[in-house]
């Protein structure tokens, strides 16, 4: 059976019943892919004239999930945060300032701030 969608001017079909074989022209190129995706790629070329296929949104997808591993730590009463899991990218806000560094770093200026 036969599918298909209607998404800003283009058709999108699927005639395998698969949800990995959406199919669509777009500016005279095939594109195949996840449904989510290929509505991307139509979205990309109405918005910008730029052809992107949808395998780079898929690939996008898995990296930034990677890279999403925040965490936080509460070090004598001040939370240190990172965002994005990177080591030597850790924050904290102390007395209105922002500190920024490693979390060893940061730790042994706090130990410094906070005697005095």
């Amino acid at each position: 059976m036969k599918k298909r969608l209607f998404h800003r001017g283009y058709i999108i079909e699927n005639s395998t019943g698969l949800t990995s074989d959406w199919k669509a022209v777009i500016n005279g190129q095939a594109v195949q892919g996840m449904l989510a995706n290929v509505k991307k790629s139509v979205n990309w070329w109405c918005d910008t004239k730029a052809f992107m296929p949808p395998e780079r949104f898929a690939s996008h997808k898995s990296k930034t999930s990677l890279l999403t591993t925040a965490s936080a730590e509460n070090y004598r009463g001040i939370v240190l945060k990172n965002d994005n899991g990177k080591a030597n990218e850790w924050y904290a806000i102390v007395r209105g300032q922002l500190l920024k560094g490693d979390i060893v770093s940061i730790k042994k200026y706090l130990d410094k701030i906070l005697l005095v």
